[in-house]
């Protein structure tokens, strides 16, 4: 059996650590059998081959939550770059908690995502869920609260380009930077921009959702360790971008807006002059997990 999990964009502009949206490209895909002991094999960006892999993490994390004793053997193609911004850890989580739910018949998605937040555990040290949850579902998603965990929902289907560069900013890196504190009137326009993000997005106006793709919690801050952001950014919105914004901590960054190719490109470009290579996704938010 296999199970392709696609990228996700977390934060998504004002959502810092709430909102997420599932995008088509890129992905991981697993394949899978039940097995006497546990073994990954991986294929495409470097990650680990064992039991350190979010893959196995998750899987083995939901067997123990539902009091079984069994073990997977996998073979990973990984095609989300590892520390991209692009919810990596977070498919490859998602795609062991999905391959452990089918060979025992676990159906409850609060379970799933659950043992999938664990495999994101191993990886940065937090169960956070801002990207197991879009890569599920696909939908454009909000996390209420983690204890219950409760999930609301927005389907979508809009085009986007996700623009990785070959750079890398580790998480640790983008969370330390960000300060304890933030200036009130921060906190007062992005429960602005967040709120009026959400109603754009269930009236299928993209140009507003592009307009409203701001931060004043982490990009302020997150942004000194992108040089090249501002200049990026610039190419987008001349190329005809609605809105600009980082994927996750970066160092992805993504658009929307009417040609996205071309906003791609120019985007693209923008890096050149950087002397940093790229790769450009050209792809639709609204993509959740699938068997095939």
């Amino acid at each position: 059996m296999k199970v392709r999990v696609h990228a996700t964009i977390a934060n998504f502009g004002p959502g810092f650590d709430v909102f997420g949206v599932g995008i088509g490209e890129p992905y991981d895909e697993l394949s899978f059998r039940e097995s006497s002991e546990w073994e990954i094999r991986v294929k495409g960006h470097d990650v680990p081959a064992d039991v350190r892999n979010t893959a196995v993490v998750a899987a083995r994390a939901l067997a123990e939550m539902v009091g079984e004793n069994i073990a997977l053997k996998m073979e990973l193609k990984k095609g989300i770059r590892p520390r991209s911004g692009l919810g990596s850890s977070g498919a490859s989580s998602l795609a062991g908690a999905l391959a452990m739910a089918r060979v025992l018949g676990v159906e409850d998605e609060r379970l799933i995502l659950r043992a999938a937040m664990e495999g994101e555990r191993a990886a940065s040290g937090s169960a956070h869920g801002d990207n197991v949850v879009p890569a599920y579902y696909g939908d454009f998603t909000i996390i209420e609260s983690y204890e219950p965990l409760r999930v609301q929902r927005i389907p979508v289907d809009f085009e986007v380009v996700a623009v990785l560069p070959a750079v890398e900013i580790p998480t640790s890196e983008a969370r330390r930077v960000l300060p304890p504190k933030i200036p009130l009137k921060d906190a007062i326009r992005n429960i602005a921009l967040a709120s009026s993000l959400v109603l754009a997005l269930k009236e299928n106006d993209l140009k507003a959702v592009g307009r409203l793709l701001d931060d004043r919690i982490a990009l302020p801050y997150r942004r000194r360790l992108m040089p090249w952001y501002d200049r990026a950014r610039k190419a987008a919105l001349e190329a005809g971008a609605y809105g600009f914004s980082v994927s996750g901590s970066g160092p992805a960054v993504f658009a929307v807006g009417g040609d996205v190719a071309q906003i791609g490109k120019a985007v693209a470009e923008a890096f050149e002059e950087f002397g940093i290579e790229v790769d450009v996704y050209v792809t639709k938010a609204g993509r959740g997990a699938v068997w095939f």
